[in-house]
């Protein structure tokens, strides 16, 4: 009886074992291996290895394409012309490309898989992005869940940039406990009673995200960055990781480097003199930064008005700043609101959601809406909201420019 049953089960092991062999077989020569050639723009050709994505091969060789999604395929930006090679197009593509622009070869290099000799054609600008390793001279937070990331270029380089602009930075392996973090001493009593220093965050490979430039393009020789910290959702299971690209920039110290790449974006002023309306929430702040201190520093005329909405205190930064500017510039406004402000805030400004507010304490009466420019960055509900009151006011879609940290 013992023998009937050990033959069935021999039997079935012995296919089990055949069918993989031929599948591990297949794939070692189906799969692409080995050296191809990728030729860009007709002037440089680049040895790349086959199976690798497109996006990353490239940025190995110097060419930074705009990923600000960190080439997980939901920003759109890594785009590419694919003149030979490159397989057919992949349906997530089609969310970012139309059929049109497919059918003339336009593909999402993080899509891209190399497989064999290729022609491609990039933007001119990818040629000319540049890659560094900063130093940070400084990190300290700016608000209780936001920090502040100061790193500064290897001398002689600069960066040269638009005011709005981003870069993308590369956050290597780690494991990391956020009871190391240096929380400056205004917000560790918030730390410890929302528990997150009890938190750890590790990474296995390199991850590469992208961060809005908070400091002005004459200021060159640095980049600034706010980071705000992304712990796990209050609804997410217990045992949820926190954000890891958030986790590590929060524990950079001086000294400490990270690879950054860029400039990208095409979010900036534009060159007219037409009033600026700006809003933004949260770490939106950056962008918005970035062009009013450019706009100052060249002298402009034009009306200005930042229009700051934030849960409570707490989630304010540079207020002081802004605030000064407004008393030294009679061009420039600061009005800030907040939605959920605690009692011991003590708030006696502005109560509610941006968009409520900026319409009923100012577009509700303005003479001319529709002639305003307007610059929104931060949370994307926010944009949206405020993007429907506009439309409601009759505002013309190319009057609106936002950033939406790459959908």
């Amino acid at each position: 009886m013992l023998f009937q049953l050990v033959i069935p089960i021999a039997v079935f092991t012995g296919i089990v074992l055949v069918l993989s062999s031929l599948v591990l077989f297949a794939r070692r020569w189906l799969e692409p291996s080995g050296p191809v050639s990728i030729d860009v723009n007709g002037e440089r050709v680049i040895e790349a290895k086959a199976g690798r994505r497109l996006l990353g091969t490239l940025a190995d060789n110097g060419i930074f394409l705009p990923a600000a999604c960190g080439g997980r395929g939901t920003c759109g930006q890594c785009r590419v012309t694919v003149i030979s090679g490159g397989g057919p197009a992949l349906p997530p593509e089609a969310v970012h490309v139309d059929a049109d622009e497919r059918a003339k070869g336009v593909r999402l290099a993080c899509s891209v898989k190399i497989r064999e000799d290729m022609k491609i054609v990039v933007p001119t600008s990818a040629l000319d992005t540049q890659q560094w390793s900063c130093e940070v001279v400084s990190a300290r937070n700016v608000a209780t869940y936001i920090r502040e990331i100061v790193l500064e270029l290897p001398s002689p380089e600069r960066i040269a940039f638009s005011a709005g602009a981003y870069v993308v930075i590369e956050v290597p392996p780690h494991r990391i406990n956020f009871s190391d973090f240096e929380i400056d001493d205004p917000y560790q009593d918030d730390w410890r009673s929302s528990g997150l220093l009890a938190l750890e965050s590790a990474a296995d490979t390199t991850l590469v995200r992208a961060y809005s430039l908070a400091n002005p393009p004459q200021q060159d020789d640095q980049v600034v960055l706010l980071v705000r910290i992304a712990p796990p959702p209050a609804t997410a299971p217990p045992g949820t990781p926190p954000g890891q690209a958030s986790s590590y920039l929060f524990s950079l110290r001086t000294g400490d480097t990270l690879a950054v790449s860029g400039p990208f974006g095409e979010f900036r002023a534009t060159d007219s003199d037409s009033e600026m309306l700006f809003v933004a929430g949260g770490v939106g702040i950056s962008p918005i930064r970035s062009i009013i201190l450019d706009q100052l520093s060249r002298g402009t005329q034009r009306k200005m008005s930042l229009w700051y909405g934030a849960r409570d205190r707490n989630d304010l930064c540079y207020v002081e700043e802004f605030e000064e500017l407004a008393r030294q510039h009679d061009n420039f406004e600061l009005h800030i609101a907040l939605s959920a402000p605690h009692v011991d805030d003590e708030w006696q400004g502005h109560k509610g959601f941006i968009h409520l507010i900026v319409h009923e304490h100012y577009l509700s009466t303005h003479r001319a809406p529709g002639d305003v420019e307007y610059y929104l960055c931060g949370p994307p509900l926010m944009s949206a909201s405020v993007i429907e009151m506009l439309e409601q006011l009759g505002v013309n879609r190319s009057r609106i420019l936002f950033d939406d940290f790459g959908g």
